[in-house]
């Protein structure tokens, strides 16, 4: 895993290694300083597990998208919210664009307390993992997970019902247009700060729209198109994004004509 040369490097011949609380930059140097660290176990048994094996993975479909910084930098967010007093060991594998990130982390943390994750912990863990992603990488769209369990009827249009499925379609790159286009818009929507950078968002992604009414009333892709409604995004709910952008211009200007009134008075 950690050492496996023939994946270990992109095309450019680069990769990274991320050592956490361990010193040295040798295989064997690690496992001795995990050792060292498992003797620190508050409460031992005989089925104790000494290390664990994480996987952080994409969408091949996000494979253009992908480099080594962000890479990096989503292993080093993940083990800042795994747990920063652990010991880690994590390398990127580049395996038919379909990269990913192996880490192996410690049984137990330098206190001695188990790392081990109960399943609603597990849960908050990825999904705030993908919190991140989405918003510092909103162009990562197609690597974003329905975690959880199915969703009440009131659940957003275009959600997968059934987590199992949803992932399914993830592994074998079997999306549908829509369901990929939905991915895409609910992150430009949660990044953007107002109507028109919304609009822009989905440009920058990729995204083409197209008129109705001379208005701009869906996505366009190949001969398909998919207006906004039918995909969750009603005009109301695109619409909304400019009352908040409006509501800060007003704070802005009424501090700035505050201030204006200040100056005056001196």
């Amino acid at each position: 895993m950690i050492n496996d040369k023939d994946r270990l490097y992109d095309k450019e011949g680069r990769s990274f290694a991320i050592t956490h609380n361990l010193k040295g930059d040798s295989i064997t140097v690690w496992v001795k300083q995990f050792q060292a660290n498992e003797q620190k176990r508050q409460r031992k048994r005989s089925d104790s597990v000494y290390l664990t094996h994480e996987i952080l993975s994409w969408h091949r479909d996000d494979a253009k998208n992908i480099t080594l910084a962000k890479m990096e930098a989503m292993a080093r967010e993940y083990i800042r919210q795994r747990n920063p007093k652990g010991l880690f060991v994590a390398v990127p594998h580049f395996d038919k664009e379909h990269y990913h990130i192996h880490i192996c982390a410690s049984g137990v943390d330098k206190t001695g307390k188990s790392l081990r994750l109960p399943k609603l912990e597990l849960q908050k863990l990825k999904k705030e993992i993908q919190q991140y992603q989405i918003d510092k990488f909103p162009e990562l769209s197609k690597s974003i997970v329905n975690h959880g369990k199915t969703k009440d009827k009131n659940q957003e249009a275009g959600d997968i019902k059934n987590e199992k499925e949803f992932q399914f379609k993830l592994r074998t790159g079997r999306d549908t247009e829509k369901e990929l286009i939905i991915g895409m818009l609910k992150t430009c929507y949660k990044m953007a700060i107002s109507k028109e950078d919304f609009f822009l968002k989905l440009k920058e992604c990729g995204l083409e729209t197209y008129e109705r009414s001379e208005k701009i009333a869906g996505i366009k892709k190949g001969n398909m198109k998919f207006r906004f409604n039918r995909l969750g995004f009603t005009e109301q709910r695109i619409e909304d994004l400019n009352k908040s952008f409006n509501r800060v211009k007003e704070l802005s200007a009424s501090r700035e004509n505050k201030q204006k009134n200040i100056n005056r008075n001196r």
